[in-house]
């Protein structure tokens, strides 16, 4: 007789309770037979494509069907979304941002970034069973779980269960990287790939960052050297591509005034000459801005709204406020 999920867990934990395939169905309105299919040929439902990396190369993207998508929503929303994250924890879950993210490395004079490679292809099916094992489902229904958030016996880059999943496993990563620069007065936060160390001292984090790339290999993760960064007192800290001071996190100095550039080139331009790309571009970095550094985004408006008066008639009324 197949083990039976811990029901106690489960209602401690808010989640539904689920014994087998008959279960599923009726709490997510599929049929048992499609829910069948979708676990036992989970591979033949997604469409693989990819896309340009902004560093150079390719992304791979696993598009997951329809129906796929739909039970994997279902799994987010009743289940993953319920369960919580590391403190250190700072993407892909809601109410924190790159702002969260970037906000407790205020102060510092020197910041470690490192990033880790192929973050969702490296988490197996194996950490994902583990997941809802963990949390009280039963082998069998974890398997089934787990081979509808998986493609190829890993996370898919596309799917929406794959982030929150990542994160769940890297639980046990950003505990142990908790317990170990906390210790030495380094404060420690993630966001996806991105790991982010900060302290008073560059030698600190240097002598660190053995044990780091240790505890980093050893949950199953990589390095990537390429984008692994240590700034000093002497540069800019960067932390997910905000620039981080003693007392403010914002898009900086730099940018704001390459984004004043690239307005005042597009605006001089004849609407005839514009590029409905760019404009939409441009205001898609004006949202971006209004979002992580509301003070920049209200220079920004002003300016806009001066070229607005000087150059009337021009591509500018396609962008900004």
């Amino acid at each position: 007789m197949p083990e039976s999920s811990n029901k106690i867990r489960l209602r401690l934990l808010g989640l539904p309770p689920i014994d087998s395939l008959d279960d599923l169905a009726a709490l997510t309105h599929l049929s048992k037979g499609l829910i069948f299919r979708l676990c036992r040929f989970s591979n033949y439902y997604y469409k693989v494509y990819e896309i340009p990396k902004r560093s150079g190369g390719l992304r791979s993207i696993s598009q997951p069907s329809k129906e796929m998508k739909a039970l994997q929503g279902w799994i987010l929303r009743n289940i993953l979304n319920r369960l919580q994250v590391s403190t250190a924890c700072k993407g892909f879950e809601r109410g924190v941002s790159v702002v969260q993210n970037a906000l407790p490395h205020c102060g510092s004079n020197a910041v470690l970034c490192i990033d880790l490679d192929n973050f969702f292809h490296t988490v197996k099916i194996n950490q994902v069973w583990s997941v809802f094992r963990t949390v009280g489902y039963s082998p069998r229904v974890a398997a089934f779980l787990a081979s509808i958030c998986c493609f190829k016996d890993h996370l898919p880059q596309g799917a929406a269960t794959s982030p929150k999943l990542a994160n769940l496993v890297a639980l046990r990563l950003d505990s142990r990287m908790l317990g170990y620069v906390g210790k030495k007065g380094i404060v420690y936060t993630r966001y996806a790939d991105d790991l982010t160390f900060s302290a008073l001292s560059p030698r600190k984090l240097i002598a660190c960052f053995p044990f780091i790339r240790h505890v980093i290999t050893s949950e199953g993760f990589t390095v990537n050297d390429k984008k692994t960064r240590l700034a000093g007192p002497a540069r800019a800290h960067k932390v997910t591509g905000l620039v981080v001071t003693d007392v403010e996190v914002g898009i900086g100095r730099k940018r704001l005034r390459m984004l004043r550039a690239e307005i005042l080139d597009f605006c001089r331009r004849p609407t005839s000459e514009a590029s409905r790309v760019e404009a939409d571009r441009l205001t898609g970095w004006l949202a971006y801005v209004n979002s992580v550094d509301k003070p920049r985004r209200k220079i920004l408006s002003t300016y806009i709204s001066r070229l607005k008066e000087k150059y009337q008639g021009s591509a500018v009324s396609d962008i900004g406020p």
